[in-house]
């Protein structure tokens, strides 16, 4: 076991004043990967598609061992903070609705919502009740529903 630690060190010792893994490094390897599978798919409609795919899958895979290998990291980290700032322009609205749609969908396993057939006001009613009587706060009209 005295060469695995061995190796380890000098491995460590040679990345050392070099970039690193980083955010952008690791979403153009996640590009290549997609790449790649979209070239095995468009292997079956077009050999010209899958290699244009083939060929820029390539490309990201070394750019990001470009980007783990430079010495020049604040060049390097410049670049992926502009990265991570659009990221965030375009990941956190769809994170947002991804949460207010798992609140709509629990809001909406326990309560059936219902509208006052006079005036239009929107009525809450729990769910798994059987047939209750609603009445229209706004209103005052009542109506049977089945909860």
């Amino acid at each position: 076991m005295a060469g695995k630690g061995n190796f380890q060190d000098k491995m460590q010792q040679w990345m050392m004043g070099r970039n690193g893994s980083d955010d952008l490094g690791r979403a153009c390897l996640w590009a290549a990967i997609v790449l790649m599978l979209a070239s095995l798919g468009a292997g079956f409609l077009s050999t010209y598609a899958a290699s244009v795919l083939s060929w820029l899958a390539f490309i990201f895979i070394v750019y990001s061992f470009f980007r783990m290998m430079s010495k020049n990291i604040v060049a390097r980290q410049k670049e992926n903070r502009a990265w991570v700032k659009q990221w965030t322009k375009i990941v956190t609205p769809l994170r947002r609705f991804r949460s207010r749609f798992a609140e709509w969908r629990k809001y909406h396993k326990e309560y059936r919502i219902y509208t006052c057939e006079k005036c239009g006001q929107s009525l809450r009613v729990p769910k798994g009740k059987g047939k209750v009587k609603v009445t229209c706060p706004k209103c005052k009209t009542s109506f049977t529903k089945k909860s």
